[in-house]
């Protein structure tokens, strides 16, 4: 048997609650794009072997698996493409659903995709990304449950609309934390004062998702901005501004200044993206090139939403 998958990429919009006061914490917003990918095969062989990228995490997440599932591992994972690791695309969350996912079908284990992503270790504090891995399109999810830490609940999902863009831009600088610097930072974060998280509720679920289901990006992208302010101000204790770095502030500046709808961070960054309509993408896209190779330099490109999720084909022996 042979597995071939192609996951999307994921924008993480922010989180909802870092309070907690009721029970829960985070809930995440966020939206699956359409490149770049982690594209791999897995194929049954006479020994397990890893090749391609990221060989050593994609080696380690199959042995998570096989302890897991109590699997005489004999596969064979290529890995022919990935996702830029710890700049704020999701590349993690969609390496392990993706490996774990085959396996699964090489294998003939009947488990929930819920059920996989906490046995790979992810969805500790949002399952955007592992949503997104699955459905695709724009995902809310209902955040940690502090007694139980079960999978967050999946709350809200809107198909995102075809006609918008991202303008993505990954300037140069320090990559975003990941694994455990994330997780001692959030250990050491105050908690949001409830009057803000108040507020990001407010934003959500009056004027963000309205706007999408209406397909309104002007209010859409107003919402979304203002989101990632009051995310980003809390999270300037441990990233030292509202975004990630003086850099991405600029950037985020210049964004603004030449007309898009909405910016952002997503997750630790240093990834930023601005929301256009699709007629606006490639000037947008002109004219952030063009400042970065004034300024610092570094990567920008459009993505479309990724409605789908993973596309993933089995070929039987």
């Amino acid at each position: 048997m042979k597995v071939s998958i192609k996951t999307p990429a994921r924008l993480h919009l922010g989180l909802i609650d870092m309070n907690g006061d009721l029970g829960r914490m985070f809930g995440g917003l966020g939206v699956g794009i359409d490149h770049p990918n982690v594209i791999l095969t897995a194929e049954t062989a006479s020994e397990f072997s890893v090749t391609g990228q990221e060989v050593e995490l994609t080696r380690n997440l199959a042995e998570r698996f096989f302890s897991k599932y109590q699997i005489q591992p004999k596969v064979h994972i290529n890995v022919t493409h990935m996702i830029p690791s710890h700049v704020g695309l999701g590349s993690g969350t969609q390496l392990a659903m993706a490996v774990a996912f085959a396996l699964t079908k090489i294998f003939k284990i009947k488990t929930s995709i819920p059920e996989l992503a906490l046995a790979m270790g992810r969805s500790k504090r949002t399952s955007v990304g592992t949503v997104i891995f699955q459905k695709g399109g724009f995902v809310v999810d209902g955040g940690k449950n502090l007694k139980t830490n079960a999978f967050p609940p999946l709350i809200y999902r809107h198909p995102f609309p075809k006609e918008w863009r991202f303008v993505i831009t990954v300037p140069n600088q320090n990559k975003g934390l990941s694994n455990s610097e994330e997780t001692n930072t959030f250990d050491k974060l105050t908690k949001m004062p409830s009057c803000d998280v108040a507020k990001i509720c407010r934003l959500t679920m009056l004027k963000l998702l309205p706007a999408l289901s209406e397909q309104d990006i002007q209010s859409f992208g107003e919402a979304l901005t203002q989101i990632q302010i009051l995310t980003g101000n809390h999270f300037a204790q441990a990233q030292g501004g509202t975004y990630c770095s003086p850099i991405s502030s600029k950037c985020i500046d210049f964004m603004k200044e030449i007309g898009v709808y909405g910016v952002g961070q997503s997750s630790w960054g240093p990834a930023l993206y601005a929301v256009v309509k699709q007629e606006q993408a490639k000037p947008t896209l002109k004219k952030i090139k063009k400042y970065l190779e004034k300024s610092v330099g570094g990567e920008a490109f459009i993505a479309r939403a990724n409605n789908n999720g993973a596309k993933v084909k089995v070929i039987e022996d």
